[in-house]
């Protein structure tokens, strides 16, 4: 399936970006309606009229509450990444490759690329390994910035390249890696550890951050997983599990027990909960 072009130019000084989000101005903001699931929300603001928030197909990175200074480290890469600088280039012109919205926020899931293309705007492209390299979304990757968030409706052949990114990423003790703590595990005793605790997936930090708003240990955090019953699948074995079943609590101590990149949601087209 195609995805669709759509140029104009990043708005990093508008709304509130992080590692793997940022608004975009489409020079034609009709090209949104084209995309699947949710229409887009324009913004109505004075710096983000017409703007949309996009949201970086393929990679997660840390929240903005989470660990400082990894978080603001990863907004400023990617801001380096669309071509931003403070002095001279407050709006880089770029493009992105969209087929669907995300239906909970409609945000478009997009992959992100700094500069221009010879491509027509709304023109429909057929994005290989490739082409991915040079994608924001990949080279987020590749500098450690982020993690991998797989969903079904991404190709297999990206999804190994993406491996590739974190793989050179990993092995070159990029960005989080050196401290990640994904598998190894995290101490967390109350909400506010969620801002100091060493950086995990994404994913996982996010689930913590709506139980512990409401508790004050882990004690039923499996349960609350198994509530939400968010289906998944275990990519090397290809069988379909829940998120509670990869996740490990031992006391004030919870973990991942499958690597991310092993980890696919099962979601639909513009349907998709992050």
């Amino acid at each position: 399936m195609p995805f669709i072009l759509i140029k104009g130019r990043f708005k990093p000084k508008a709304g509130v970006p992080d590692g793997d989000s940022v608004r975009f101005l489409a020079n034609n903001v009709k090209l949104w309606k084209k995309l699947k699931g949710r229409s887009p929300k324009l913004g109505t603001g004075t710096n983000t009229k017409n703007t949309v928030q996009l949201r970086f197909e393929g990679i997660d990175a840390i929240e903005k509450g989470a660990t400082r200074p990894l978080s603001t480290r990863a907004r400023d890469n990617m801001f380096r990444l669309i071509g931003y600088d403070e002095s001279n280039n407050l709006e880089p012109i770029g493009y992105v490759l969209a087929r669907a919205t995300d239906d909970k926020s409609g945000r478009p899931i997009a992959f992100v690329f700094a500069g221009v293309t010879s491509r027509k705007d709304g023109s429909e492209v057929y994005l290989d390994p490739s082409q991915l390299k040079s994608s924001v979304n990949f080279k987020q990757a590749k500098d450690g910035f982020a993690y991998p968030l797989y969903y079904n409706t991404l190709f297999a052949s990206l999804r190994n390249e993406f491996n590739n990114a974190i793989k050179h990423a990993r092995k070159k003790h990029l960005g989080y890696w050196p401290v990640d703590k994904t598998q190894t595990g995290v101490t967390v005793n109350t909400h506010a550890d969620l801002a100091t605790i060493p950086p995990t997936w994404p994913k996982l930090w996010r689930r913590l951050d709506e139980f512990l708003k409401n508790h004050n240990s882990l004690a039923g955090f499996i349960d609350f997983l198994e509530a939400r019953n968010e289906r998944i699948d275990i990519l090397p074995i290809m069988e379909e599990r829940g998120l509670q079943d990869i996740v490990k609590v031992q006391g004030n101590k919870v973990r991942l027990t499958e690597s991310p990149e092993n980890v696919r949601v099962v979601g639909k087209a513009g349907h998709r909960a992050r």
